[in-house]
């Protein structure tokens, strides 16, 4: 068994990856923000501990050629208040509508290997059945939550996405595999 963890996630068509980005920097250069995501946007799917990368990789090609690209919205904004040792910041996210075609996707990904979800990835698996699914957007202070979402509100956060690949990311990051919907 590998002690490797991995995210797999789905990823955003490039003028929504560019509008997020844009977004991510402007609340950084605004000072809402003490950092920069390395992390792509995207929408976590799952997050894996323990388990044989080369599984991982069939199953995520496998599944991938089951989907087209398709369309989400965002509808809302969320906050995940601070929390454990870290009480000075909270993480504010975009929430994708719940379409049945975007549910069953997210969830149908956990067919296969949902047992490897341990510690990191219990809140993105099936056997939790509540996952919180969002796009994160910033890391930001508690101090500043509400300019930072006044700022968002006027940036127009991008309502219309697409879903048009999912990708394994090695946790910390690196990119590992792209998996182009079919």
């Amino acid at each position: 068994m590998s002690d490797e963890k991995y995210v797999v996630m789905a990823v955003f068509d490039d003028a929504t990856s560019q509008k997020l980005s844009s977004l991510r920097k402007y609340l950084y250069e605004s000072g809402y923000t003490t950092s920069l995501s390395e992390w792509p946007p995207h929408i976590t799917i799952a997050a894996y501990e323990n388990v044989e990368l080369d599984a991982l990789l069939r199953w995520t090609d496998k599944f991938s050629k089951r989907f087209q690209p398709f369309d989400i919205s965002f509808a809302s904004l969320g906050v995940f208040p601070p929390g454990g040792e870290n009480i000075e910041t909270a993480v504010l996210f975009a929430i994708p509508s719940q379409s049945k075609n975007f549910i069953d996707f997210y969830y149908m990904f956990h067919e296969e290997l949902d047992e490897y979800c341990g510690k990191l990835g219990w809140f993105y698996s099936a056997k939790f059945g509540y996952p919180a699914i969002h796009s994160t957007i910033a890391v930001v202070d508690v101090a500043k939550i509400q300019k930072a979402m006044e700022a968002i509100f006027v940036s127009e956060l991008p309502c219309g996405a697409k879903i048009i690949a999912m990708e394994v990311y090695t946790y910390p990051m690196k990119l590992i595999k792209r998996f182009e919907l079919n």
